[in-house]
């Protein structure tokens, strides 16, 4: 055995020794198992059920493995506590899941987290306990974890003194039914002598923790019978507690029980997951856990984060890490898998009964493209939060436009058994519903664009839209077919940018940029890094004239103002003292800094060959001169303004820049970023994650890239 399995099963017999001797049973030498130590007894042959039991049960409900796990894991190493909501938000309605959701400013729709619980502590102050909770998000553990800790007594953390038995609700096939049965063949099992009489004994006494998992598993034909069993047992036998868990979809309401809901992982409970996963001498050593949670804070897996919160895709997260010590780039095939493992591999892990057909003849492939169907509809409508009627006129609609797919199925049907078994489409409140994860509704819109041959479409109407970007970085991963005919709409869109007015105003700036940047041959850099980094150069000085004048700057307050001026000076930090020019005296260090980092620009710009035309000896020395006369605290705002605009003089005859280039406002420069430079990171962004580009395309794009066409 292991430590872990050692220690477990000292405290169990120590725990069973107290409850035999209450119990008085038969056979027991009672003076015997207080006179001497449990570990002799078992050693000396002596009553070896106690082992046998503990080994039986840990073996039974201690171990866990889902999904590929190459090997069981034992549970308690990791186990992290999850927490519990005592109101349903399910059964209200909330007609403003919408503005809260946008207001909320994340990716999760599940965003309550007030009046949060330790699941624990729950099940310590409830007799009957009903845990609900979507597929995957722990139920079963939990209810194994709660059994394990009550026996090991007072070392436990479970405060009753009782002996769980643990009943799987998916074997209750047969119309026959009798629970006390069940309980006494789990004990049997576990190797428990005089089981008929013992139980009878302890069920009359109330020494049992009762633990059901699973009513949403038990056979559709047998559910009303099995929970009128349930409810007459625990009627009979009420001194016991009893613990019973169900998917929140499958809920059923029993008189006796209390409601709790286990909510999605924080992330505390995820990094606390991810330190307990990689917890072996080896991964301590590479800090593999601390290397896991600081990639999925990265903004490339915010996504990826987001399905970490249920704790199975979680686990899928631990297993990709693990093999490859990474994440993929290509993030569709990640949540492909991802909405696999939903769509089919849990439920054929547990090996529920049916789930091989989501509803009569509708196959798991024709479930996907009625739900990728449903992802698209609704995001082109920016709709989030769907009413049911809605969501079920778009399935009937489906189904009567595929021809393979049954016709015969009753749309709400099919929307209830998908939430029930795969959690994919959620109940968020009355009639409401959302897609478990936005990223999953992500990737079904994907895939649908992929599917239906919709790429130009998109492009040309959604390109510009930040909400669509993970979409888009999503359909360049699906397309193994080569992702050029996307990348060559999206440099469509940029070029028609330029036709309208506020581009017309970008192509002196883009030419000039060309113009400084063609003759670096010599240059590192390619030559769309060189125009970028000119144009940005451009830009900077624009923005800075802009805000020296601009009142509202001129009411910000000095921390702000730094920011402004941290932004600004991103490309050239001179361009700050542009700003200062209007406040005089009060901001003379920016002055100093100006200089100081305008040196270090142009050593740079010399260095790395960035840009043609430009005499960086004379520029250096000038600049040189200049810093030898910064100016002290007593100079005058009217010296201050000439050494600006000496400085900007000498700046912008250097590199030729003219009054028409940076005659842009602020408005506009943000209206630019918005629409011509965003649509080019995400072509950039999308080259990265595509798993097939032509190189000879890619190429041209690239040659092509900040250039007026």
């Amino acid at each position: 055995m292991t430590g872990i399995e050692t220690t477990i099963v000292t405290a169990l017999t120590n725990n069973f020794i107290g409850q035999m001797i209450k119990s008085g049973w038969e056979g027991i030498n009672k003076n015997e198992l207080l006179n001497k130590d449990v570990g002799q007894l078992i050693r000396e042959g002596k009553y070896l059920f106690l082992r046998e039991y503990t080994q039986r049960y840990w073996e039974r409900h201690g171990m866990i493995k889902v999904l590929k796990m190459s090997k069981p894991m034992d549970l308690e190493s990791i186990y992290v506590n999850v927490k519990c909501l005592g109101n349903l938000v399910r059964d209200y309605y909330d007609e403003n899941l919408e503005n809260k959701y946008r207001e909320s400013k994340q990716r999760r729709f599940n965003f309550r987290d007030d009046g949060k619980k330790d699941g624990l502590l729950l099940a310590n102050q409830e007799q009957y306990l009903m845990v609900l909770g979507d597929p995957g998000i722990g139920k079963s553990t939990f209810l194994r974890k709660i059994g394990l800790e009550a026996l090991k007594g007072k070392q436990g953390s479970y405060q009753h003194s009782l002996t769980p038995v643990l009943l799987e609700l998916k074997n209750l096939k047969e119309n026959e039914i009798n629970i006390q049965a069940l309980i006494e063949e789990e004990f049997k099992i576990c190797g428990f002598p005089n089981v008929e009489k013992n139980i009878s004994n302890k069920l009359e006494k109330g020494e049992l923790l009762i633990l059901l998992d699973g009513l949403d598993e038990v056979p559709t034909a047998n559910v009303y019978n099995v929970i009128e069993k349930i409810k007459d047992f625990v009627d009979r036998h009420h001194k016991n507690r009893f613990i019973l868990s169900c998917r929140t979809a499958a809920r059923t309401h029993l008189r006796r029980f209390t409601d709790i809901e286990i909510v999605e992982f924080d992330d505390q409970q995820i990094q606390s997951f991810i330190e307990h996963w990689f917890s072996s001498e080896l991964d301590r050593k590479n800090e593999t856990a601390k290397n896991c949670w600081e990639l999925l804070q990265k903004e490339e897996y915010k996504s990826a984060k987001e399905l970490a919160h249920t704790p199975l895709l979680l686990t899928f997260l631990c297993l990709v890490y693990d093999k490859n010590q990474s994440f993929p780039t290509n993030r569709s095939r990640l949540y492909q898998d991802a909405l696999r493992i939903l769509l089919e591999t849990w439920s054929a892990e547990k090996r529920l009964p049916n789930r091989g057909l989501v509803y009569e003849n509708l196959s798991i492939e024709q479930e996907e493209i009625l739900l990728s169907e449903v992802a698209y509809q609704n995001f082109v409508a920016d709709k989030l939060f769907l009413e049911k009627g809605e969501v079920v006129k778009q399935i009937k609609d489906h189904l009567k436009q595929n021809l393979n797919a049954p016709q015969h199925l009753d749309g709400e049907k099919v929307l209830k058994t998908i939430e029930i078994e795969q959690v994919i489409l959620v109940e968020r409140a009355r009639d409401v519903y959302s897609f478990s994860h936005l990223t999953l509704q992500e990737y079904l819109t994907a895939q649908y664009i992929y599917d239906n041959d919709l790429i130009e479409e998109t492009v040309k109407n959604y390109v510009t839209e930040t909400r669509w970007q993970e979409v888009f970085l999503l359909v360049a991963g699906l397309m193994r077919g080569k992702a050029d005919k996307l990348l060559l709409a999206m440099e469509k869109e940029a070029h028609n940018y330029l036709t309208t007015p506020l581009g017309q105003k970008l192509v002196p700036i883009l030419q000039w940029a060309d113009e400084m940047t063609k003759d670096s041959v010599d240059s590192p850099i390619k030559p769309v890094g060189r125009r970028a980094s000119a144009y940005c150069h451009a830009h900077a000085y624009a923005y800075a004239i802009v805000s020296a004048n601009d009142p509202l700057i001129h009411d910000l307050g000095a921390v702000n103002l730094t920011s402004t001026c941290a932004y600004v000076g991103l490309c050239s930090y001179n361009t700050a003292y542009v700003i200062a020019r209007a406040y005089g005296n009060a901001y003379r260090e920016i002055f100093a800094i100006s200089i100081y980092g305008s040196v270090r620009l142009v050593n740079l710009l010399a260095q790395y060959r960035i840009v043609s035309k430009v005499n960086f000896y004379q520029l250096i020395a000038d600049l040189e001169a200049l810093k030898q006369i910064i100016p002290d605290d007593k100079i005058t705002k009217k010296h201050h303004e000439e050494l600006a605009d000496q400085l900007f003089k000498m700046w912008n005859t250097a590199f030729n820049l003219t009054p028409e280039l940076l005659n842009l406002s602020l408005d506009a420069i943000s209206e630019i970023d918005k629409h011509y430079f965003y649509i080019n990171r995400l072509i950039l962004d999308c080259q990265k994650v595509a798993i097939n580009i032509s190189p000879t395309v890619w190429q041209e794009i690239e040659d092509r890239m900040l250039r007026v066409p």
